[in-house]
């Protein structure tokens, strides 16, 4: 059998090579073994090697407030980025004030993005997470320092749509607009506008496509729209609307398989609890009536606090900070649930949110 000091004889690159394979949950252990191997986990170069060569791992991040409580009830107290089965934050975000709880999005890779809500005249921003490197930067402020807009990531561009602005931008300040970030110039390209204006909607990438589903609009009415940005075209065009009752809020988007799912959202006071489901290829709704559990600490009173994708799974999160999780299909034959429904898992975050997004990304 090899020991350390036959691996350590080995040139720096071999070393490098084998251990770029070891488990992510691994790597404190083995960097502990002895200098040589702390120096290569340790290096400057380490995780980038590790998703060149695909040994990169997807994990569950969350970013938000932890609840506090003080005289007059709960407030969000300072914003941190948790890990799922990293016990406790894996760091704090000092200097923030508020996360926007419907606006967030990956870019398929290792970059969490979010949006800022301030007060007191601050400009709202979007800014990237880091979970592997425990920073965060700024990557953008907000055109019109909206907020309960949507934000897409597609084809190395940032696209922001809709969301709540100043009362001058138009009625109620709900905002039609849709643009784009392009990270390489630094600048924003406005886009041909939204059918109708909207905030607090839904929003998922299928192909080629953004689609933008339900939200509150002019004059505070809850919409049941679909509407379909196509990039190649640069137009848009109404899907078949969300079925009569779901129209209070989008929910949250996750797209699964080529489909798009709206997850109740806990920003209504409305408890809203099956799952709806569009199929792009036959331009169609379903619903899916089954429950969210009533976690230990019975908190699904309205809803998920956040929902996302993660390994072709629907993850939904509430504010204590359980989780649970359901396949996408409604085949009894398939490795699915049926009925379909939902099961709990555990994040290992110990969290008590006051407001939160997340997401999955390449960890390290």
């Amino acid at each position: 059998m090899a020991t350390n000091s036959s691996f350590t004889a080995l040139p720096d690159d071999v070393l490098q090579r084998v251990l770029l394979g070891v488990a992510l949950d691994d790597h404190d252990a083995t960097a502990a073994a002895c200098r040589a191997f702390r120096d290569v986990i340790r290096g400057p170069r380490f995780l980038r090697l590790r998703r060149e060569y695909g040994f990169a791992e997807r994990r569950m991040i969350l970013v938000g407030s932890r609840k506090m409580y003080g005289s007059h009830g709960a407030y969000p107290g300072p914003i941190e980025i948790h890990v799922a089965s990293k016990h406790g934050a894996v760091a704090s975000m000092p200097g923030l004030s508020g996360i926007n709880p419907h606006s967030s999005t990956t870019d398929g890779g290792a970059r969490l993005f979010v949006s800022t809500t301030y007060h007191r005249g601050q400009p709202n921003e979007i800014l990237v997470v880091d979970a592997s490197a425990r920073r965060r930067s700024r990557f953008a402020t907000l055109p019109l320092n909206q907020h309960f807009q949507c934000l897409a990531w597609h084809g190395g561009l940032l696209y922001v749509a809709g969301g709540l602005g100043e009362a001058s931008d138009g009625p109620n300040g709900y905002l039609n607009t849709l643009r784009a970030f392009n990270e390489a110039t630094g600048s924003w390209e406005d886009l041909p506008p939204m059918p109708h204006a909207c905030a607090n909607a839904a929003s998922g990438v299928i192909g080629n496509e953004l689609f933008i589903a339900g939200g509150r609009g002019v004059n505070h009415e809850h919409q049941s729209t679909l509407q379909i940005y196509d990039f190649t075209t640069r137009t848009w065009r109404l899907g078949a609307p969300l079925p009569q009752g779901r129209v209070q809020f989008g929910g949250y988007g996750v797209v699964v398989d080529g489909k798009l799912y709206l997850v109740s959202s806990k920003l209504s006071n409305v408890t809203i609890q099956s799952t709806l489901v569009y199929d792009v290829q036959s331009n169609t709704w379903t619903e899916l009536r089954s429950q969210l559990p009533a976690p230990p600490t019975g908190r699904w009173d309205h809803g998920a606090m956040h929902a996302f994708a993660h390994e072709g799974r629907i993850v939904a999160i509430d504010s204590s900070g359980d989780a649970v999780y359901r396949g996408t299909g409604t085949d009894p034959s398939a490795d699915v649930f049926w009925p379909p429904n939902w099961r709990q898992f555990d994040l290992d975050m110990s969290l008590d949110i006051y407001d939160a997004v997340g997401g999955s990304v390449l960890l390290g």
